[in-house]
């Protein structure tokens, strides 16, 4: 990713710029989203993408998820689309997270329902792309989070600035080469005003915790500029260790139907393991509903260890799929556990 320029202020003309050079397919698109919480971050690129679309004739459809889990949320959302009331070519949409909320790992099922809500919405509204404020703070603070729970390559590896997921919405990350102070200088600039989430400074977050033990890291040199860095070098990694996994499926598999994936044992044996679990990791993608969020790595891992042994192997389930193996036609058959329920 190119080196962020001096100039403190992401003026609109250099925004442009960056759509143009990292987004040349989205951008033909006539209408696209942006995920508002209301903070610095996300009104800043709402302000500056309000701007490129006046300018481009395109729409932009600005999402506000009211989790409901404090008794100022509705109140901030409704604040929120205040600020957005005449800002060109912008709409903006209240998404609600209705029902029970959960009692444990809070802010992982919040981001579940704020990313099901989302893309909910994107498809009813024809919407393809959906524009995210994360930066390059964001991206260490990932790294940090997912390294502290033994991660392996995949999920220390960057947030990539172009995913597209499981349901078919392409996320698109502007912001991945930008700090935090430089958001906020421009946010300061533009006169863009902002509301502050309380749950920002809790302890009781992992994630917050590790935003603050930054500081203790940066004075032995390990910045967040050189975790993102870290992290996109892990994502060259990946990327590489994917492609050779592509061709160490087309090798080994016999059928690949709706809801259902055959390989031959024998054809995928002369593989590292590596490229073998990889191999596992793209059919439960494939397979499953929001086939983004996969199982634990460490329960994939055992399902593969117990895949490739010469011992017996028991049909199981695992994330709403079923695993067998046919020792007889030497074959590894990957299915949905409810074929009603196939993608």
């Amino acid at each position: 990713m190119a080196a962020e320029p001096l100039k403190a202020e992401l003026t609109p003309d250099e925004f442009s710029a960056l759509l143009a050079e990292r987004f040349p397919s989205a951008l033909k698109d006539d209408a696209f989203a942006v995920a508002v919480s209301g903070g610095p971050d996300s009104m800043t690129l709402a302000k500056l993408l309000s701007g490129w679309a006046a300018q481009n004739n395109k729409t932009i459809h600005a999402l506000t998820v009211d989790h409901g889990l404090r008794a100022e949320s509705a109140d901030e959302a409704a604040q929120v689309s205040q600020w957005l009331k005449g800002w060109p070519n912008t709409r903006h949409a209240v998404l609600k997270w209705e029902g029970g909320k959960p009692q444990n790992r809070i802010q992982e099922e919040a981001r579940n329902a704020r990313y099901r809500l989302m893309t909910e919405y994107c498809a009813a509204h024809g919407i393809s792309s959906l524009f995210l404020a994360h930066h390059q703070d964001d991206q260490a603070e990932t790294f940090l989070l997912r390294l502290s729970m033994g991660s392996g390559l995949d999920g220390l590896a960057a947030m990539r600035p172009v995913h597209k997921t499981g349901a078919g919405l392409i996320l698109l990350r502007p912001f991945l080469g930008f700090s935090k102070e430089r958001l906020l200088t421009t946010c300061a600039a533009m006169g863009i005003p902002f509301v502050n989430d309380p749950s920002n400074g809790s302890d009781n977050f992992a994630r917050v915790r590790l935003r603050k033990s930054l500081t203790a890291l940066e004075a032995e040199g390990l910045s967040s500029k050189r975790l993102a860095v870290t992290a996109e070098r892990l994502d060259r990694a990946r990327d590489a260790l994917d492609k050779i996994a592509e061709k160490a499926q087309i090798s080994a598999v016999i059928s690949n139907d709706t809801g259902r994936i055959v390989y031959r044992i024998e054809a995928l044996k002369p593989w590292p393991g590596e490229i073998i679990l990889r191999v596992l990791i793209h059919s439960m993608k494939t397979l499953r509903l929001g086939g983004d969020h996969l199982p634990r790595m460490e329960k994939i891992e055992s399902l593969f260890r117990d895949f490739m042994s010469p011992a017996p192997f028991t049909k199981r389930t695992l994330g709403g799929l079923i695993f067998e193996r046919d020792d007889k036609d030497g074959l590894l058959i990957v299915s949905v556990e409810n074929m009603d329920k196939a993608p």
